[in-house]
């Protein structure tokens, strides 16, 4: 029997996102399959390549948010949110203009 770790409820969610990393080079199209206010849970192809930190954009939210990986299984990734989201509209960061448009 595991034990649950989450600090925050976790709610369930079926859309799309991406793995942003490579100082923004990389983009990888993932879903993301739950949520909290701590974390995630992705589903995404060659999840195994995926680098153990990089930032998931949210086009939602229109927002990047650094997250670290907690546990990999197959084809999904836990993540753990490691810094609060950036709003690429209030962003002045020229790296983040790409975002607006996706």
């Amino acid at each position: 029997m595991s034990v649950e770790q989450r600090s925050g409820v976790r709610r369930r969610t079926l859309r799309a996102a991406k793995i942003v990393y490579g100082d923004y080079r990389y983009i990888v199209d993932c879903v993301v399959r739950d949520t909290s206010s701590g974390g995630m849970r992705i589903r995404c192809d060659h999840a195994r390549e995926i680098p153990q930190d990089f930032f998931v954009f949210d086009p939602t939210e229109q927002s990047l948010r650094r997250a670290e990986v907690m546990w990999r299984r197959e084809n999904e990734l836990g993540l753990q949110f490691t810094a609060e989201p950036i709003y690429i509209h209030d962003s002045h960061d020229p790296r983040h203009a790409r975002f607006r448009f996706m």
